[in-house]
């Protein structure tokens, strides 16, 4: 279950990052430090979360190769 949900919580991390960071370097306003220091926060867990996700699928794969002997 945590290896489905994870994929698509660090999309929704990486894509409220993207709209934070874009909303906060373009509009100059009271929240714009706020919006893109949450930005980077959301950018860096989704972009973390995708790459613990790909390591341990291609460790997965290359173990999964050696038993098939393939």
């Amino acid at each position: 279950m945590r290896d489905a949900i994870a994929p698509f919580l660090a999309f929704l991390c990486l894509t409220a990052g993207a709209l934070l960071l874009y909303d906060g370097v373009s509009t100059p306003d009271l929240t714009q430090t706020a919006k893109v220091i949450g930005g980077a926060s959301f950018f860096s867990l989704g972009s973390v979360g995708l790459w613990f996700g790909f390591k341990n699928w291609w460790k997965w794969r290359t173990i999964h190769k050696e038993y098939r002997n393939e």
